[in-house]
């Protein structure tokens, strides 16, 4: 084999250019070894694959597991400084089924309130500064592939970042997109555990794979901090393991962090009383739902943890309203009109806590959920959330969400299997539609929650990701609305 030059790595080659080495990686839908005449005739000059094609156009370095190498080969590309020091970025990773980005924005507020700076990379997107990265992956995965994720960390590491805050999915550490993590020259300073529920069993072949995977986070990892919440069976079970973490446990069981006092404020926050081992004291969130306490309790955890000022980290979190797509209220609320609330929950467990903040926050308005499944994934979840939507919204509408190569139809089917006889419910297969049926025809100071799309702006189908802004559907349904009813008068 002969020496080449590398001026680039990527695992895309439509991306790849002069002297690039293109990572062929085997996925779901398609095999990275089938592109590789097309990455050298953009410029590559070598390839990390599983397998040499005949007469190959550049050179091939092969490898028993090509994400794995590429992941760490991209990583070392970025790792240390010109002198080979460490990079002073600290990295903090959140894993978990629900709350990952809730948990990653309230921990990025309390660390910026008390002067760092930081960047985040997540579900809905990776941001530092003002500066957003348009990185195509970061907007429909939670951990982007390797060649992204550490371009984007290098990035943030250039400009100065003293903490990056990560997601860290399950299939991004099982598909080893982490395992470049020791090369690129920061420390770990905490990993988080937010809880484990049903879902990706379609990709994990049980709960116990699905925890274990989770698991190799803080095995393999080693992170300096460790925040676990405990109030779960799995929580439980990972606190076990690791007994010298920091713990939170809603049951307010041994020596774990836990809430009390709990008083909603409607759609304006929550307070409570956050106590653990080392003394108690008030918080404020500013973003609604008892699922925010046990988001904020976790953030403010890590955020003592690693030694943020803790007035300043209390203060941030009363500045704190939420994320994009997550309890977010579209247009106007009040008596004179309904609620609309956009959220991601698209898993039974998110969407049943969803519902249940909601109606925590509606006491006796009407509550109309409208939402769908997922094409190409987890099926057994379709029933499941069946059943949570109608025991706990007065009404559901089942339509389409990202059905990809499956049909609406036979998705819909497993939904509504689940819904128990006598509960209210309708199908409207297309999503606009359903959103503008139940905005119209909901009364005045009711409640329509739009749950599974949350920050996305597309809508996948057909293999075709299609712009799909639910906000703008939704604010149009609500001010025509408006008109109709005005007219009425």
């Amino acid at each position: 084999m002969k020496d080449v030059e590398i001026t680039d790595v990527t695992a895309d080659s439509r991306t790849a250019g002069k002297g690039s080495l293109y990572i062929a990686i085997r996925g779901g839908s398609t095999d990275g070894e089938l592109h590789i005449a097309d990455a050298a005739a953009r410029g590559a000059v070598a390839a990390v694959s599983e397998r040499t094609p005949e007469a190959p156009p550049i050179q091939i370095i092969e490898t028993e597991n090509a994400r794995e190498l590429g992941c760490r080969i991209t990583a070392a590309w970025y790792g240390g400084d010109e002198t080979g020091r460490p990079h002073k970025t600290k990295l903090i990773a959140v894993t978990g089924t629900n709350g990952k980005t809730t948990v990653s924005y309230m921990l990025a507020s309390m660390m910026k309130a008390a002067g760092y700076s930081v960047g985040i990379v997540g579900t809905v997107g990776a941001h530092m500064d003002g500066v957003d990265y348009d990185e195509g992956e970061c907007a429909s995965m939670t951990t982007p592939s390797a060649d992204v994720f550490y371009r984007i960390l290098w990035d943030m590491i250039r400009r100065g970042a003293d903490y990056i805050v990560f997601e860290a999915s399950s299939h991004g550490i099982a598909q080893h997109r982490l395992s470049g993590l020791p090369l690129l020259g920061c420390v770990l300073k905490a990993a988080i555990f937010t809880n484990l529920s049903p879902e990706h069993l379609d990709y994990h072949a049980s709960m116990e794979e699905y925890f274990g995977v989770k698991a190799r986070l803080f095995s393999d990892f080693a992170p300096e901090k460790k925040i676990i919440n405990a109030t779960g069976e799995y929580g439980a079970r990972l606190l076990a393991m690791y007994p010298d973490a920091a713990a939170v446990d809603a049951r307010g069981d041994g020596d774990a962090a836990f809430p009390s006092s709990i008083a909603e404020r409607g759609f304006d926050g929550v307070d409570f009383i956050y106590n653990s081992p080392s003394g108690s004291f008030p918080v404020r969130v500013g973003a609604p739902g008892l699922y925010s306490v046990e988001d904020a309790i976790l953030a403010l955890t890590c955020a003592i943890e690693i030694g943020v000022d803790r007035d300043s980290a209390v203060a941030a979190l009363g500045d704190f309203h939420g994320v994009r797509g997550r309890m977010e209220r579209v247009g106007g609320s009040g008596d004179a009109q309904p609620t609309v609330i956009i959220d991601f929950a698209h898993t039974p467990a998110a969407l049943e806590g969803l519902l249940r903040s909601v109606r925590d926050i509606a006491e006796r308005r009407r509550i109309t959920v409208v939402f769908g499944c997922g094409g190409d994934r987890d099926k057994t979840k379709r029933p499941v959330m069946g059943k949570i939507a109608a025991e706990g919204a007065d009404f559901v509408i089942v339509t389409s969400d990202n059905r990809r190569t499956e049909r609406a139809a036979d998705i819909i089917a497993d939904i509504i299997a689940g819904i128990p006889r006598g509960c209210e419910y309708a199908v409207i297969p297309n999503r606009t539609e359903a959103i503008e049926f139940a905005i119209w025809n909901a009364d005045d100071g009711d409640i329509v929650i739009l749950a599974g799309k949350g920050h996305e702006s597309y809508d996948d189908a057909d293999g075709v990701k299609r712009p799909y802004d639910e906000r703008k559907i939704a604010a149009d349904a609500q001010r025509l609305r408006r008109i109709m009813r005005g007219a009425r008068r």
